[in-house]
């Protein structure tokens, strides 16, 4: 099924960012290092607080009728990854949607 990819950061670093605030995404920032060890962060552990969030935004996913089939870090620090359960085209649609 689709795959659902975000940046989990803190509120008060999201309110620092008037590029986030206004336009919902990173218009200035640097580049990632060179060499930068993504696989340390896909197979490291989830951060407390973030799986605290993902755990709340599963139940509130199950309680409208959209389970979800995973839920685990990406590549980029603070990148995180949901993905409802496939099935037919239009009810994945849907869930896609609502989440």
């Amino acid at each position: 099924g689709w795959e659902q990819e975000f940046f989990v950061i803190p509120a008060a670093d999201y309110k620092a960012r008037p590029d986030l605030v206004n336009c919902g995404r990173t218009l200035i920032g640097v580049l990632p290092t060179r060499n930068q060890q993504a696989d340390l962060n896909y197979f490291g552990p989830i951060p407390v607080r973030v799986e605290k969030l993902l755990k709340t935004v599963h139940i509130e996913m199950m309680k409208v009728g959209c389970p979800m089939a995973v839920r685990h870090n990406e590549v980029a620090p603070g990148q995180h990854e949901m993905s409802p359960i496939f099935c037919v085209s239009n009810a994945s649609a849907d869930s896609n949607v609502l989440f």
